[in-house]
């Protein structure tokens, strides 16, 4: 019974030397047993290369495990734990379970539990504290070091009632995989094959308690015990001084090993020092030899030279770092007769690389092999069971029955519910508002728009196919009193009777096909762990009440842990993996991306249940735990260590200027560190680098011949680059397989916004007859062509949604106050005679009947909707009360509600008769915030309001004609809620929210007309009812909107020659996506149609129309010389 210690630094051939003797003696003794534990990442790879090294390729008495494998092996062999062991699926979905249970109890972590990641937090504690040797009589001891009122005293308290909880249920029939361990302490002494063997221990960085008490059990049992610790040359493996150096956790080991052998009265063997790499691994890399012996070392010593093998380059990006990777592993291949298996890619952040190195690397068609275990919570099969149980959780929603239905997965009897079948139905049920069990088992009668006879009939037979495939399934589900047992069965059945095992089969066979060897194997997998984990359901909680809610969340707890293990499908790949899980082996060279300040260090603080004040404490009282982070800066260091020494021939470091997000970031201490050691070694700037310096292959050669027509639109290149693209342009157009896509990219390099224009037979069919256009279609019309047509001529329209909308508000507005406009009328009063009282009745009543009459019964679907209806009687009231009081300070009366006349619809149109004269008063009701400007009239954009001047005047014309009708102004009446200054004062709160109130638009200058509208406008102030105000002297203040009779006049000609215009454009087939630009708004802004348009401004001849931003005075200059 003998110990032995093989110590030395990364790259002195500390495993060659292991393997080598443990080969020899192997065949030497074939009768022997030799087990060889690794981590559990690295069986795989341990047993290759000891099959590799031995003579016969072939291992037949030495055994690859890892500390679990070896339990099971023994157990095997024993017979001495009948108990299952449970994984880290299994404890999620108990602890789930057994958190409902004990949240009354719990009195800090209760509320919280339920949260996303709270449960995995609880098992991460739990396994560290079963790792750790901490049980609930250890955590007893540690709540009374805490002390008794303490918030970490509560918190353990509430742990301490969970892991209780947690053991019991596990104890008669369970055990943890952490728990595996001791028992298996329990069991070792019965093991024949143990008996007399030797034991190698290789690749650990440290052992848990309970690894280092059952290393303690090896020692009495085995012959032998090797133990391999990574050690700088020159430190004392035995002198241990505190955490906070870079191989304290090496020195730590050497110490728990020794202390074990000491207890157990083991011999200790000499120790085998390897002090020396620069004879192995590094014999032809002095500057990686010096790395080695330096790195975090402090001792001030300065690499002579150059470092050939050390390069440190920056990138702008992520992206960019994983194009540099490729590039230079293409160069290593093409230079240097490197395989791919021998380059390696590690990452500081593996979740940030990943998919970039994806699709980078599968653009250069670089094999690549990323060593991480994929979560399954975004394969499509999972997708559906979860969608599944979701449609029957969230009572038949819109969004969960079409969760479900675009899965992909979902077929009937004669109905495959391919993208096209579940957009039809989407579209209707999103039309009518369609949700909840009722209205999907009842026939549907009702018609949405555009919606046939035959579309109904096929929408209900595709309604039918569905609920019937789900209901003996929701039957279950929908049962007060259910079993896990039950709804998991019924699940099992309904993926039976989908034949989704084979579904799962086809995807894995089509993703072969198209060389996704990835994803193949993921659907390989599926089936299988989801049917494991549907078996653990039944085995741990199979018994259990639940309802659906908390089924679901057991459910999303045993996916969150379910992960896909993708074995290397390919023996020449690349590797790439984050820096402490991945195994690397026999590597020439290491690519290290994300070499910046937040990576390394990163963020090594702890922010789970147990934080990292609560470590300090518990550490302090003598309680051991995982590393906090002061510790894990430390670890990390050595990790580095390890990492940086793996290559033998080239070691290239990379940053990032800048984030995803655009954010700029640093590089990491690391980087300071190299240049410290290495004072001539440069920094390479990526963005700096000729095209003739980049590594291509034809495939990725086309983005660089893309940049350089870009250069060539935008100005030109810098230096000899032309040159270089005109040869990489050659090189294409002289390759056959190529010649085609470079002669489409010259093409498309010529592309021009393309003229677009209707003939006017096309024009003539589309549009029909244009003489009694609508004023709004002209405005269209202006402000973008390509919107008129699409439509006023391929009649595009928005997808019909059951919601209530901003233009429902408007359209219920106008319904209302047209409707309390006709009651009035009916009345025989005038609106100014109305008591408030009745007239707020009446506002009431006709809001409530205008709702009826809408149709629209949103209103009536949410209690939020129906506030809706509460605040739209309030605006109403409002809008009345400010109207009447405008009213009742002029002389002017309506004479007209909702007028029709060719072209659109006048709101309201009031007149006043004095003397031989009529004068005339245009209101339009708005509930934007768009504000009159004539500018925008005189572009086209905003006519409405002198077109209807124009048709109220025509018939006052004819209904006068021996009067002079004169127009008294045009005005949009904004309804809104105003706020306004808090007064104490009734009267000056009044015209405080009248003058928020009043009319928007131009009036006639006329003093006559100023006071007939508003008899109150007084010298010095502003008005109340218009936008106008009188200066001190009587005159109008500069910023009144007001034109003179004659100005109205000029306007009226000019809008109806614009209109002309307008009309012989559309006729005559325009159709330009050239969209205006005016001020700070362009056409584009609100458009519907911006996404389908490809209106691109940065592409030539796409340009705005940039319209001039003009004053009321120049407006009018334009218009009189137009005349």
């Amino acid at each position: 019974m003998a110990l032995q210690l093989v110590i030395g630094n990364s790259g002195a051939g500390k495993t060659y030397r292991v393997y080598e003797d443990l080969i020899r003696e192997s065949i030497e003794a074939p009768e022997k047993q030799y087990y060889v534990i690794v981590p559990e990442q690295f069986t795989m790879q341990t047993q290759k290369d000891l099959v590799m090294m031995h003579p016969a390729k072939g291992i037949m008495n030495i055994d690859v495990l890892s500390f679990n494998r070896l339990a099971y092996r023994i157990l095997e062999e024993t017979g001495g734990n009948r108990k299952q062991v449970l994984d880290d699926e299994g404890k999620n979905l108990i602890l789930r379970r057994i958190a409902g249970m004990c949240e009354p109890k719990l009195r800090v972590l209760g509320g919280n539990l339920k949260r996303t990641g709270y449960i995995s937090e609880m098992k991460s504690v739990i396994s560290e504290f079963t790792q750790y040797d901490i049980n609930p009589k250890a955590l007893e001891e540690i709540l009374v070091q805490a002390g008794e009122e303490s918030y970490l005293s509560y918190k353990l308290k509430d742990i301490q009632i969970v892991y209780e909880a947690f053991r019991e249920f596990l104890s008669e029939k369970y055990i943890t995989g952490e728990e595996l361990l001791d028992v298996l302490c329990q069991i070792l002494p019965d093991s024949a094959k143990m008996r007399e063997s030797v034991v190698v221990l290789d690749g650990f960085t440290g052992f848990t308690p309970i690894q280092t008490r059952l290393l303690g059990k090896m020692l009495e049992l085995c012959e032998k015990v090797i133990v391999t610790v990574t050690l700088g040359a020159g430190e004392d493996a035995y002198r241990y001084v505190h955490p906070y150096q870079m191989f304290s956790i090496s020195k730590q080991m050497v110490s728990a090993v020794l202390n074990e052998a000491k207890q157990h009265r083991t011999e200790v063997l000499p120790q085998i020092r390897l002090d020396h790499p620069s004879k192995y691994r590094f014999q032809e890399s002095p500057s990686l030899a010096f790395l080695e012996e330096n790195i975090f070392r402090h001792r001030g010593k300065v690499y002579e030279g150059k470092p050939e093998e050390i390069k440190l380059h920056v990138c702008r990006n992520v992206m960019s770092e994983c194009e540099f990777a490729a590039q230079t592993i293409e160069n290593l291949i093409r230079t240097k007769g490197m395989r791919y298996r021998e380059i390696a890619v590690i990452t500081a952040d593996p979740d940030v690389y990943a998919d970039s190195l994806e699709k980078v690397f599968a653009h250069y068609e670089i094999p690549l092999f990323l060593d991480h275990k994929r979560s399954v919570l975004l394969n499509s099969f999972v997708e559906y069971i979860r969608s599944l149980l979701g449609i029957q959780q969230k009572q038949f929603t819109q969004e969960s029955v079409f969760r479900f239905l675009r899965t992909g997965l979902v077929s009937g009897n004669d109905v495959e519910f391919t993208p096209e079948v579940v957009d039809e139905l989407e579209n209707y049920v999103m039309a009518l508002g369609i949700k909840g069990y009722a209205h999907w088992q009842s026939p549907w009668f009702r018609r949405a728009k555009e919606t046939t006879v035959e579309d109904l009939e096929r929408l209900n037979h595709w309604r039918v196919v569905l609920v019937e495939k789900l209901e003996p399934f929701l039957y279950v589900l929908r049962k007060k009193q259910k079993t896990v047992r039950d709804i998991t069965e019924a699940l099992w059945d309904f993926l039976d009777q989908e034949d989704m095992q084979m579904k799962m089969q086809q995807y894995e066979k089509k993703f072969q096909e198209q060389g996704e060897l990835v994803l193949a194997k993921e659907y390989a997998q599926i089936y299988r762990i989801v049917m494991e984990l549907f078996e653990k359901f039944v085995a741990l909680l199979g018994g259990e009440m639940v309802s659906l809610d908390e089924y679901c969340e057991l459910l999303d707890a045993g996916f969150a842990e379910a992960k896909v293990g993708v074995i290397p499908p390919s023996p020449d790949q690349v590797v790439a993996g984050d820096a402490e899980r991945t195994r690397l082996k026999d590597i020439k060279a290491l690519l290290f991306l994300g070499v910046n300040d937040v990576n390394l260090p990163g963020k090594l603080e702890r922010n789970g249940l147990i934080s990292e004040y609560d470590r300090e404490v518990l550490t302090k009282g003598n309680v051991v735990l995982a590393p906090g982070a002061k510790e894990k800066a430390f670890v990390q260091k050595f990790y580095l260590y390890q990492n940086l020494t793996k290559p033998s021939k080239l070691l290239i470091l990379s940053y990032s200027r800048q984030s995803r997000e655009g954010k700029a970031l640093r590089p990491a201490y690391l980087v300071q560190e190299l240049f410290r050691m290495f004072p001539e070694l440069s920094l390479e700037d990526e963005e700096k680098r000729m095209l003739s310096e980049q590594e291509m292959i034809p495939k990725s050669g086309i983005s660089y011949l893309v940049k350089g027509l870009q250069n060539l639109n935008e100005g030109g290149f810098i230096g000899e680059g032309f040159q270089m693209w005109e040869e990489l342009l050659c090189w294409y157009l002289r390759e056959e397989t190529w010649r085609e896509k470079a002669e489409n990219l010259l093409e498309a390099n010529q592309y021009h916004k393309p003229d677009l224009h209707l003939e006017e037979e096309t024009a003539q069919e589309l549009y029909g007859s244009l003489d009694h256009t609508s004023v709004t279609r002209l405005e269209r019309f202006c402000a973008c062509a390509f919107s008129h047509y699409l439509t006023y001529g391929l009649r595009l329209k928005e997808r019909q949604e059951f919601e209530f909308r901003p233009l429902d508000w408007g359209n219920l507005l106008h319904s209302a106050l047209e409707l309390f406009s006709k009651k009035v009328q009916k009345t025989g009063k005038l609106w100014t005679m109305l008591e408030e009282k009745e007239r707020d009745e009446l506002v009431e009543a006709c809001v409530d009947e205008t709702i009826t009459d809408y149709g629209n019964t949103i209103l009536y679907s949410s209690a939020r909707n129906e506030y809706l209806i509460t605040r739209l009687k309030q605006m109403m009231a409002r809008t009345i009360w400010a109207l009447t009081k405008q009213m009742e300070r002029g002389a002017f009366r309506p004479s007209g509600y909702e007028v029709n006349f060719y072209g659109g619809k006048i709101d309201r149109v009031d007149t006043c008769e004095r003397d031989d004269k009529i004068y005339v008063k245009i209101i339009d009701y708005k509930t934007g915030t768009q504000s009159f400007d004539l500018a925008a009239l005189y572009h086209g954009l905003q006519m409405q309001l002198v077109v209807y001047m124009d048709a109220a005047m025509t018939v006052e014309e004819k209904r006068h004609p021996d009067q002079h009708v004169v127009p008294a102004g045009i005005f949009y009446y904004k309804i809104k809620d105003p706020i306004v200054s808090r007064e104490e004062d009734m009267e000056r709160l009044e015209e405080a929210i009248l003058k928020e109130l009043r009319l928007d638009g131009i009036v006639n200058s006329d003093d006559a007309v100023l006071r007939l509208i508003d008899e109150e406008m007084k010298p010095g102030t502003s008005s109340s009812v218009i936008p106008a105000g009188r200066k001190k002297d009587g005159m109008l203040t500069w910023n009144s909107k007001a034109v003179s009779e004659e100005g109205f006049g000029s306007i009226r000609k000019y809008t109806k020659k614009k209109i002309a215009l307008l009309r012989r454009q559309i006729a005559a087939g325009e159709i330009d996506a050239a969209p205006y630009e005016f001020g700070s708004r362009t056409a584009c802004d609100y458009c519907q149609f911006r996404n389908i348009c490809r209106f691109e401004p940065g592409f030539p001849g796409y340009l705005y129309r940039r319209l001039p931003q003009l004053s009321a005075k120049e407006v009018l200059e334009r218009m009189r010389e137009e005349e």
